[in-house]
């Protein structure tokens, strides 16, 4: 049952959602530095980068840890 839950990366629309978005706002503040913008915008673009990086990569273990609690309870179950 696991496996069945358990899909690639490259499959699931809201990681693709996120990869795109985070190579664009990377892309955005290369742009930033050939541009030399100000240190304030900076620290404002990459903070907010940081926050969506590290919000999707807690979310994602937190559905993992609950896909796993779920199929060993479910396992449990029907034993």
């Amino acid at each position: 049952m696991l496996d069945q839950l358990e899909k690639s990366p490259l499959s699931s629309k809201k990681f693709i959602a996120y990869f795109l978005g985070s190579i664009t706002s990377k892309m955005i503040i290369v742009h930033m530095i050939n541009r030399q913008a100000s240190d304030f915008v900076m620290i404002g673009m990459i903070m907010s980068s940081s926050f969506i990086d590290i919000g999707y990569i807690l979310g994602q273990a937190a559905l993992d840890k609950y896909v796993r609690v779920a199929s060993l309870q479910t396992k449990r179950i029907t034993k």
